[in-house]
Order: C-alpha cells, then sequence, then structure tokens
C-alpha cells in the first residue's frame, strides 16, 4: 500500500509542478501585454497632449506600481511556488483542479486522499482499508494528472501580445516620430515640454561665461518661419536682440561676475528658462626668470619679467618664479627635458641647468578649469660659436721663404689660445704659438714665419694653417682652423720647366698683343677710308668703332695676363733662390717696361677716338686716328723691343739655372764616388738616378741653345758637344763598372765625371760672361756714336728752330725751312731704329729712356704738319718740345754710357744701372721752379692788365716760358717711367702733369688768368704732397732693412703698415654693433679679409 499511496502522491507533485509552469508562463505573457499597452497608452497621450512634468511624473510612478504588482503577482510569486514547495498549492486543492478536467473523479480522487491519510494514522488496523485504497489507486494508474493542464490555453495571450505588437509596428511606420518625441518627454519627465509651436530657440554659443568677461549669447529658430524680433528676459527687464537679418540673433552681457536666469521670447512663443553659469579662469599673475650664464662667458646675470620667452647662453642656469591668481595647481613641463614640476597650490619655483633649446609649458588649473590651461614658451640656447679666423698674406720682397700674415680672429666670448700650425712633408705637425689677448673677442694679429728654417729638401712641401681655440669649457674649447695653405720648395728641374711654360706663354701673349694692335691699325684705317668715299653707312661706321674699342679692352686684358705672368715667373725665381742682385734688377726693369707699356696717353687717345663715334667729324676722325695708328706703330716697337729683352733675360737665366744644377750634380758624384763596397745597390739606384738627371739637363740646354740661336744678336755660347758627350761616357762607364762590382773604377769615374761636370758648369758661365762682355764693348761703342749723332742732331734742330723765329710763311725761304724739318725726320728715324735695337740687348737702357724716343718721334712730325699748315706759331711750340725731348733723351743716354763703362772698367756685365735717385730732379728744386714760373705768370698777367699787346718780345717770352714748363713735366714723366717712388707718389706726379697740360694750353692760346695762379699753387700743393710720401717710402725701406730679417720676424706688423690705406682695417673690422648670423658672418669675414688683401698689394 505504501507504494501506491507513493505514487499517488507523485502523480500529484507532477500536477502541481504543470500547474505553476502554466501560471509563469501566462504570468509573463500577461505581464508583458501589460507593459506594452500601459507604454503605449501613456504614449499616445504623453504625444497628443503633452503633460506636465507633474502629471508625467503621476503617471510614470502609478505605470510604475502597476507594473510592479503585475509582475510580482504573475511572475515572481508562480516562480517562488515552482522553486519552493512550502509556498505550493495543496494536495486538496490539486485534486479539486484536477477534478475540473476528469468531473467523474473528483469525489473518488478526494475520498482516496482522505482513506490514505486516515490509513497512515491507523495503519495497524485497517487492512481491510488499505486494501480498499490501493484498489482504488490502482484504478487512477492509468490516468495521468498533468493532462488536466493544457498550455494551449496560453494562446490567447501570446495572440493578443503579437496583435498588441503589430500595432506598435503600424504606428512606428505612421508615425516615426512618435517614439522618439514621447520617450523622450517620458524619459525625462520631471522636464516640461511644450507643444511644438511655429520655431524653437536654439542656442548657438555655450551657456559658460568667464568671470569679469562678457558675453555674447547667440541663438537661431528652427521651426516654419523666422520671426522678425526676439526678446531676452533676465532680471525682469527684456531686451531686444540684435538680428544678422539671416536669423542670427545676438545679446552681449557686460562683465559678468555671477550666474544669471533668463527666458526668450518672440511675440506668444516663450521659451523654457535658461542658465548662465560663470566660472573663475585661472590667470598667470608673476613670471620671472634668473638666467646665470656660464662664467668663462663673462656676462653679468639678468632676470626678465612677465617674459617667457627668454634666450640665453648654452649651460646657462634658470631660475623660475610663478605665481597665479584663481589657481589651485601650478604645472611646468618641458618638451626635451624628462622633468615635470607640479604644485597643489599657487605658487611655484624652479631652477635647472639648460644645454639646449626646448619649449616649456605652464599649466593652471582651478574646480572650474579641470582641463588645465596651457602656456606654451620658446627657451631659445644661443650655442657658443665656433671661432673664425681669417688670414692675408705677404712675401718678403727679398727672400722667398718669409712669409709674413695678418689675421683676424672672432668669437663671442674670447679665446684661450692660437697657433702656428706647420708639417713638413713626410714629418709631424710642429706648433708654435701666436700672443692675442684673450679676453677681446674681436681681434687682430700678426706673425711671420721663415719657411727655410723648416729644412726642406727642394722638390718637397710644407702644409701649414693657423688654429685658434675660444674659451668654451663645457665643449673642450673648440677649434677652428684657417684654410690649408702650401710652401713649395721647387725642384731645379721643375724651376726650368716652369719657367719654360710661363716665358712661352708670355711669348705667345706678346704675339696676341701685337697682332691685336695691327688690328686696331687696320680699323682705323678701315674708317678713314670709308669716310672719304662713303662707302658704310653710320651703322657700320659704328660697328668699327665697337670692334677697336673691343680690341682695346683685349689689349688691356692681354697686357694683364702679361703682368700676371711676369710675377709668376718673378716669384718662382725668388722661391728657388735662383735670381742674384744682376737678375732680380733686369727683372724688374722689364716688368717696369712691360707696365708702361700703355700709358695714360694712350688710353686718352683711345677714349678721345671712341667719343668720336657720336659726331663722325670726318677731320677729327682722320686726325686721332693717324696719331692712333702711330700710337700702335710705337706700341708694337715697344712689344718687340720688350720681347727680345724677354728673351734675352731668358737665356742668361737659363744659363745660370743649367750651370747651378751641373754644379749640383757634379757635387752629387762626388759624393757618391765615396760610397762603400756594402752600399753597391744603393749606390746603383743613385748613380742611375745621376744620370737620368743628366739626361734632363742635356737635354734642358740644348733647348736652351737653340733659343739662344733664334734671338737677334745670340750670345756667343758654342754647342758644348765634346763635354755632353764625354760626361754622358763617364757616367755610363762608372754604371757599368758598379754593375760589375767594380766599386773602385766607378768612384774614379765618377770623381772624372763630376769634374768633367765642374768644368761644363765653368765654361758655360763663362762663356756668357764672355759674351755679355763682348756685346756690352759693342753697345758701349754704339751709343757712343748713338750720343755724338744726338747731339749733332740737337744742333741743327736749334739752328733751325732760330731761322724760323726769323722769318714768317710768306718769306721764299720758308720752303726751306720746312724741307730741312723733313730731313731731321728721316734723320731722326735711324737713330731711333738704332736706339731700339740697342735698348732691346740692354733693359738699362731701355728703362732710361723709356718712350722718349716715340714722343720725339711725334714732335718731329707734329712740327712739319705744323709748318706745312703754316701754323708757325704752334710749329714752334712743337720744336721746343722736341728739342726739350732731345736734350733730355742726350743727358740720360750720356748717363747709361757712363754707368756701361763703368761695368766694364769693373768686369761686371748687366750690373744695376739707371736706378740712382740721385740723377732725377729733387722735389724742392721742383717746387722753387714751380713758384718761379707763378710770379712769372703773375707778371705776365698784370703786364696784360697794363695794356701790353701780343708782339714779338711778348711771345719770345711765352716760348719761354711753354719751353720751361714742358722740360719740367717731362722731368716727372721721366721719374714716373723710372718708377721707384711708390703708387701713392706716382699717382700724385700724374695729377700734377694733367694740370700741367692744362696750364700749357692757355699759355699757347694766351688765356693766361687767375684760375692760372691757383693752379699752380695747387700743383706746388700737390708736390709737397707728393715729397712727403718718399720721405715716409723711404724712411719705410730704411725701417725695413734696419735689422734684417730678424727685425721683419719679429715685427711683422712693420710690413703691413708699411702697406696701409686710408681705410683702416681695424675701423672695418669693428663691427660690433653689427650682429650677424654666423653664416653670413664668415662671408663678411672673409670679405674684410680679401678687402684688406687688396688694398695692401
Amino acid at each position: 500500500m505504501e507504494s501506491n499511496r507513493e505514487i499517488f502522491i507523485e502523480k500529484l507533485d507532477n500536477f502541481i509542478r504543470k500547474y505553476y509552469q502554466y501560471q509563469l508562463l501566462r504570468g509573463f505573457l500577461i505581464t508583458i501585454l501589460f507593459l506594452i499597452v500601459l507604454y503605449l497608452g501613456i504614449s499616445v497621450f504623453e504625444y497628443h497632449l503633452y503633460f506636465s512634468a507633474r502629471t508625467k511624473t503621476i503617471l510614470v510612478l502609478i505605470g510604475s506600481v502597476l507594473q510592479l504588482f503585475v509582475f510580482i503577482s504573475l511572475i515572481v510569486l508562480p516562480l517562488r511556488s515552482l522553486l519552493y514547495k512550502g509556498s505550493r498549492i495543496s494536495y486538496r486543492k490539486a485534486i479539486s483542479l484536477i477534478s475540473s478536467h476528469f468531473p467523474e473523479l473528483e469525489d473518488r480522487l478526494l475520498n482516496t486522499y482522505e482513506l490514505s491519510e486516515n490509513s497512515l494514522a491507523n495503519s495497524e488496523d485497517n487492512a481491510l482499508l488499505i486494501a480498499s485504497i490501493n484498489q482504488r489507486i490502482d484504478s487512477f494508474s492509468v490516468l495521468s494528472f498533468r493532462e488536466s493542464i493544457s498550455f494551449r490555453d496560453t494562446y490567447i495571450y501570446l495572440k493578443y501580445l503579437l496583435s498588441v505588437i503589430l500595432l506598435c509596428l503600424l504606428i512606428y511606420f505612421a508615425y516615426p516620430d512618435f517614439y522618439p518625441s514621447s520617450n523622450q518627454r517620458l524619459i525625462h519627465f520631471r522636464k516640461d515640454y511644450k507643444a511644438p509651436a511655429d520655431f524653437e530657440f536654439v542656442i548657438d554659443s555655450e551657456l559658460i561665461a568667464e568671470k569679469g568677461a562678457d558675453y555674447i549669447l547667440s541663438l537661431h529658430t528652427d521651426g516654419k518661419y523666422i520671426p522678425e524680433s526676439v526678446e531676452l528676459i533676465y532680471g525682469g527687464q527684456k531686451y531686444l536682440m540684435l538680428s544678422d537679418g539671416a536669423g542670427i540673433f545676438t545679446y552681449e552681457f557686460r562683465n559678468i561676475n555671477s550666474e544669471l536666469f533668463f527666458t526668450l521670447q518672440s511675440g506668444q512663443i516663450k521659451s523654457s528658462t535658461y542658465q548662465l553659469r560663470v566660472k573663475s579662469k585661472p590667470v598667470l599673475d608673476q613670471l620671472e626668470i634668473s638666467i646665470q650664464p656660464p662664467s668663462y662667458t663673462n656676462l653679468p646675470a639678468r632676470t626678465e619679467k612677465q617674459i617667457g620667452d627668454v634666450s640665453f647662453p648654452v649651460g646657462s642656469k634658470l631660475s623660475w618664479l610663478i605665481e597665479a591668481c584663481n589657481a589651485d595647481s601650478i604645472g611646468l613641463s618641458f618638451a626635451k627635458k624628462d622633468t615635470l614640476v607640479f604644485v597643489p597650490n599657487s605658487k611655484l619655483t624652479f631652477a635647472d641647468q639648460f644645454f639646449e633649446s626646448d619649449t616649456y609649458s605652464i599649466s593652471l588649473a582651478n574646480s572650474d578649469y579641470s582641463q588645465s590651461i596651457y602656456t606654451r614658451y620658446q627657451l631659445d640656447a644661443i650655442p657658443d660659436q665656433f671661432p673664425s679666423i681669417g688670414v692675408s698674406i705677404q712675401t718678403d720682397t727679398v727672400s722667398a721663404s718669409v712669409y709674413y700674415f695678418k689675421g683676424i680672429i672672432k668669437d663671442d666670448y674670447g679665446f684661450s689660445k692660437l697657433r702656428f700650425v706647420y708639417k713638413p712633408e713626410g714629418d709631424v705637425a710642429k706648433f708654435l704659438p701666436v700672443p692675442i689677448q684673450k679676453n677681446r673677442t674681436r681681434q687682430e694679429f700678426y706673425f711671420a714665419f721663415d719657411f727655410s728654417s723648416a729644412n726642406l729638401p727642394q722638390g718637397s712641401q710644407v702644409q701649414y694653417y693657423f688654429e685658434v681655440f675660444d674659451n668654451d669649457a663645457i665643449n673642450k674649447f673648440k677649434s677652428t682652423k684657417s684654410d690649408f695653405l702650401k710652401f713649395y720648395l721647387p725642384s731645379a728641374e721643375q724651376v726650368f720647366e716652369l719657367n719654360s711654360i710661363i716665358q712661352d706663354s708670355l711669348s705667345r701673349k706678346i704675339d696676341q698683343t701685337r697682332e691685336i694692335s695691327r688690328e686696331i691699325q687696320q680699323d682705323v684705317h678701315k674708317l678713314q677710308k670709308s669716310l672719304l668715299d662713303n662707302s658704310s653707312d653710320q651703322w657700320q661706321q659704328n660697328q668699327v668703332f665697337n670692334e677697336i674699342d673691343a680690341r682695346k679692352k683685349q689689349l688691356e686684358n692681354l697686357l694683364k695676363e702679361i703682368k700676371k705672368d711676369n710675377a709668376r715667373k718673378n716669384q718662382l725665381m725668388k722661391a728657388a733662390g735662383l735670381q742674384d742682385s744682376i737678375l732680380l734688377d733686369k727683372q724688374k726693369k722689364i716688368e717696369h717696361l712691360m707696365e708702361k707699356i700703355m700709358d695714360d696717353e694712350l688710353k686718352k687717345l683711345f677714349d678721345e677716338f671712341n667719343k668720336l663715334s657720336e659726331e663722325l667729324d670726318r677731320d677729327k676722325i682722320n686726325k686721332l686716328g693717324n696719331q692712333l695708328k702711330m700710337s700702335m706703330s710705337d706700341f708694337q716697337k715697344q712689344l718687340d723691343r720688350n720681347l727680345q729683352l724677354l728673351e734675352r733675360y731668358e737665356i742668361e737665366l737659363g744659363v745660370k739655372q743649367l750651370s747651378s744644377r751641373i754644379e749640383k750634380l757634379a757635387e752629387e758624384q762626388k759624393t757618391l764616388s765615396q760610397a762603400k763596397r756594402k752600399d753597391q745597390e744603393s749606390t746603383i739606384r743613385k748613380q742611375v738616378s745621376a744620370q737620368m738627371q743628366w739626361e734632363r739637363i742635356e737635354k734642358d740646354l740644348d733647348e736652351l741653345l737653340k733659343k739662344n740661336s733664334n734671338i737677334a744678336k745670340p750670345y756667343q755660347l758654342g754647342d758644348f758637344q765634346n763635354e755632353k758627350n764625354e760626361i754622358m761616357k763617364s757616367m755610363q762607364e762608372s754604371l757599368d763598372q758598379l754593375r760589375e762590382n767594380k766599386m773602385g773604377k766607378a768612384g774614379k769615374s765618377m770623381q772624372k765625371s763630376s769634374r768633367q761636370q765642374s768644368d761644363l758648369a765653368q765654361k758655360l758661365g763663362s762663356a756668357m760672361a764672355g759674351s755679355m762682355s763682348m756685346q756690352m764693348s759693342i753697345d758701349t761703342d754704339l751709343l757712343s756714336k748713338l750720343l755724338y749723332n744726338l747731339i749733332d742732331f740737337s744742333f741743327q734742330q736749334e739752328k733751325l728752330i732760330l731761322d724760323l723765329r726769323k722769318i714768317n710763311y710768306l718769306n721764299p725761304l720758308y720752303v726751306n725751312i720746312i724741307d730741312r724739318q723733313g730731313v731731321l725726320a728721316e734723320e731722326y728715324q735711324l737713330l731711333q731704329d738704332s736706339l731700339l735695337s740697342l735698348s732691346s740687348r740692354t733693359p738699362q737702357v731701355a728703362a732710361l729712356i723709356g718712350n722718349r724716343i716715340f714722343e720725339l718721334e711725334d714732335f718731329l712730325r707734329q712740327s712739319l704738319d705744323e709748318l706745312n699748315a703754316h701754323r708757325v706759331y704752334q710749329a714752334q711750340v712743337t720744336q721746343q718740345k722736341s728739342m726739350t725731348e732731345i736734350n733730355e733723351l742726350a743727358v740720360f743716354l750720356s748717363e747709361a754710357l757712363k754707368q756701361l763703362m763703368e761695368q766694364m772698367a769693373n768686369g761686371m756685365p748687366g750690373s744695376q744701372m739707371g736706378d740712382k735717385k740721385g740723377n732725377q730732379p729733387s722735389f724742392s728744386g721742383m717746387k722753387s721752379q714751380q713758384e718761379s714760373l707763378k710770379k712769372m705768370l703773375e707778371q705776365m698777367i698784370q703786364g696784360m692788365k697794363d695794356g701790353e699787346g701780343k708782339g714779338g718780345h711778348k711771345s719770345e717770352k711765352l716760348g719761354k716760358y711753354l719751353q720751361e714748363q714742358e722740360m719740367f713735366r717731362r722731368k716727372m714723366n721721366e721719374m714716373i717711367q723710372n718708377g721707384g717712388y711708390g703708387e701713392q707718389t706716382e699717382k700724385i706726379l700724374r695729377e700734377v702733369m694733367k694740370m700741367m697740360e692744362q696750364t700749357e694750353r692757355e699759355i699757347s692760346n694766351f688765356s693766361i688768368n687767375r684760375q692760372t695762379i691757383i693752379r699752380q699753387n695747387q700743383i706746388m700743393t700737390r708736390l709737397l704732397e707728393a715729397e712727403n710720401a718718399t720721405r715716409e717710402k723711404d724712411f719705410d725701406k730704411k725701417r725695413e732693412s734696419k735689422s734684417g730679417k730678424d727685425y721683419k720676424l719679429s715685427n711683422p706688423k712693420a710690413i703691413f703698415e708699411y702697406k696701409k690705406t686710408d681705410t683702416d682695417f681695424d675701423d672695418l673690422f669693428n663691427d660690433s654693433n653689427v650682429k650677424l648670423i654666423d653664416y653670413y658672418n664668415k662671408i663678411y669675414l672673409d670679405y674684410l679679409i680679401r678687402l684688406n688683401d687688396g688694398k695692401s698689394r
């Protein structure tokens, strides 16, 4: 019975569980349905009615309570009963529910349950009752109590739910704004919403203002139309907002210090209340940065107030003091430094050392500004620049190994040291300190060095430079080096080869110059012809003028290049130490002749001729054209003369070089002959090298002899063929004997070749000296004859001048005067040719006579032209000029003859001539002569005022004055031609000559006036300046030679002071007020160096 009862009870429990499952499903569907219906109902009413916040609050509360009640009743309680048996329905209630499905069993089920309960209470006496209960239970076994409950009954709720959901969907698609609008208003149920008006107000600006600042409220409307005006209401007052006409309305609140509330209204439409909040902004009140530069800069500490961007030297210590208002915290951060400083108050201090530029930020924050307000500043660390250095160089005029240096060093804070560094080839670098003032940021320095102290072998070099160190201890004393330069000591072979190359270049350029001068003559002739027969138009004639001007510029450029080549040659000879005083004197005279070949008068003639292209005056073109052609002819003659002088100089120099090389080789052979047996291999190599040197010497000697044979009147040197063959034979024998290990015989052969080479060097030198002595003797005789002929010529010219004064051009004897002048001109041509030939062999004579022989030719030709044109007075003037020129030329030839004879007597061919300043006029005498002339001119002016005419006595007096003036001008021209006075003096003398030419014209034209006297005063003043300049130059020369090389090396500044110009380089460099960045500062420094270097040359 017990088992049957349990089965019965289990069926009842299963029923109860299914019962609660059913209740739970039904309750879930009803709850969802209720929730949706409640939400939909409230939303519909809110969507159309716009409940107030209070009404919405009540509805939301009621709805929430109802929904909670339904949820607890229909879901929570059934779920609890399902999970916990204690809260379930009783078995009797379950039987009652089962009976509702099985009515016929209601009584039987209930009786069976009650009997089973009683049987449990009386289990011992009711066996029959138990059997009856079991029978009843067995009759129920075929029944399932769970079937009494069907889940199909919930379908009705599901249908309702689906219907409501479908309704919601229809509303969603029919009214898209239904849910968003109503949901928005229901979610914010405490906020009043009004039914949409025709438009609404939209605030554009954020409703937050800074305390104490002005605030502009900006809004626009969104709706069916834009209102014409909008009023702002706050503080009980209405204020009309400004409209821009495009729907934007603004209103400015002034100096807001507290929050305020306002509403907006336009017509009947009024907005809700808005709140304008006010926040206090933190403000930087004090910012101080103290800067302590590094000690080596010698800069004072400084403090910058209220300035965040600062600059400072690298390595400075910076200290900040920051204070702020309305700030709860201050932060200081850096972009590059891993440092962040933060203080929770309104004051911050910080200090650190900085070595580079950086940016930093100061951040301020308070309760209103949770996001910090950042202000960025720049720290500009000024790096210690590298020192700069520039150097200019002067070489000694005597010793090519002595260099003088003038330099400029510059740094931002100062220097630690300056040194001169030189490194001989194959040796270590050596250092020499240069004294400087370490605390001066800009300064000059001077230094001198004799490279011969480096003991360089020929053909080697020394690299040198200056190195300056600044005082930047932080960066371990930065340094800058000047340009790396080299001092090169060429070998004898290289000197000979380089000299030959330069000489070839000179010859080519002189040939080009000669050809250009011929082309100029042809162009002038072409122009004159075209003007005569009108065979070309004006454009073609102007083209000829342009061609002449272009060729004149070519001439000038070529002459400049010739001058440079001469300077290179001279420098090369000095570097090699191959120029003695004789050759050096010749070289200088040839250079001087080349420099003066295109003088100011020729340049002036070119300029005057070129100006005629504007007038195209036939007569003037013919006149100046003839003068230009004659000048070009004289120019070509001077070129030929100078070229011959150069060629002869090259032969003399070449003989000296070869003699020196042969002597050196002889010494090497002599040394090599003493080599020991153990050095056989080394001796063979040296002997092979010596033999190669001899072959080069032999080749160079052959070339030199060939050049000598090509010059006019070559030196009598011979060919030395036998000597060369013998030397070559001896050297080859010694080499063969060395290879056969016959050291003794080889030594004797080398000694023999050494003697032969010494003999050849002596023979070569003797042959050159003998030939020069012989040529000097010939030249002396020729010069003596020329001087005699010139004196005779002078007497004839003087007699002609006196005869002309006795007659006029109407006298029949006038024709005879013209014929005699023509004969004299032809005789002078013979004299001129002989003088040119002589001067082309003797640079001393060429330097003395200069261009006088050509100027005399011009005067004779002008005299003849004036006589033919019956201009007697002008003819007398030019005759007087020619007479002065003849006399001066005779004086110089006499002096040259005297010096040549002295040289012959002393056995010194080619010694210095014509360089004695005792033969030249003194400045004091010149000033006295000009003073006398001034007085004569004043007397002439007074005589004119007294009514004296222009009679014969007057003309004779004017002729005398003119003769004295011309002679005076020629003396100055001779001083310029001979040189030795310095550039400044020569410049002054040229100015004086121009003023004298103007005076001559006034005397010739009888136009003497007060301006002439003023000009004479100016002439005397300029002569005084020239005298002072010459005296200073002579003093400098004495000072340079006072203590020799030791004085120059110990006082290099004196070398540069000697060449100091009006513009003081110290003043130029004193650019303390000029601030430049490093790159341009270096360019500026280099410019100053070049400027000073150019002025010192």
